[in-house]
């Protein structure tokens, strides 16, 4: 049950933020609350794990192949994604009601340069860290290694669903979500192969650059 909950609890705190509050400013605090919150609470303040024990052992150390690896994955999804948005983005967006819908969830005026930089800096870290750091840490010895990295790219794509399918146009919300979860599957896999989260947390850096780069270049 409480592996349930940490799988899930990503997922509540972007339904309650943006389905029930509407806000991108309150789901971005409930987030990344959870995000941080869980694994502080569970490893520094119960287990009362130095800072130091506690970056080793969710992967936060320097393998100069995972950072190859990452910049190349993460410069091949940026570059991706910014020839999508320039080709297809008239099909896979409609521009006024994705204007109105970010405008209805607080994402306008002077936040905007705000949320892109927390997109651009703290979710990277934050989403790798907990999904592919922590959980992979809390799975180790009970999973196997596929299971583990299957497990948490499914979850990891749960939750951008609720962000997904208003933001696209029918049907390529739904289309949407495969490349997240194959994004997890990739970064699973770096991060068990190298045991370390910076190669993937430059690649998921790079990728969520395309994903503003578009939204700047092409929506706004």
């Amino acid at each position: 049950m409480k592996h349930v909950l940490l799988f899930l609890g990503p997922t509540l705190m972007i339904f309650f933020g943006l389905q029930v509050m509407s806000s991108v400013p309150v789901t971005f605090l409930l987030f990344y609350g959870w995000l941080f919150g869980v694994p502080f609470v569970d490893m520094i303040v119960l287990k009362r794990n130095t800072w130091r024990d506690t970056f080793r052992q969710i992967g936060l150390g320097t393998n100069r192949p995972n950072m190859y690896h990452g910049v190349l994955t993460g410069l091949l999804s940026f570059f991706t994604i910014i020839v999508a948005g320039y080709f297809f983005h008239s099909l896979l967006f409609d521009k006024d009601d994705l204007q109105n819908l970010l405008v209805q969830w607080d994402f306008s005026g002077n936040l905007v340069v705000l949320l892109i930089l927390v997109l651009l800096v703290i979710n990277p870290f934050l989403e790798e860290i907990y999904w592919r750091g922590y959980l992979f840490k809390k799975l180790g010895g009970k999973q196997t290694k596929r299971t583990m990295i299957l497990l948490t790219s499914l979850f990891y794509s749960l939750y951008h669903f609720l962000s997904i399918i208003p933001l696209f146009s029918w049907p390529y919300n739904i289309a949407m979500i495969l490349p997240v979860f194959l994004a997890g599957m990739i970064w699973g896999y770096m991060r068990d192969k190298s045991n370390s989260l910076m190669g993937s947390i430059v690649s998921h850096i790079l990728a969520d650059s395309g994903i503003m780069a578009v939204y700047l270049l092409f929506l706004k």
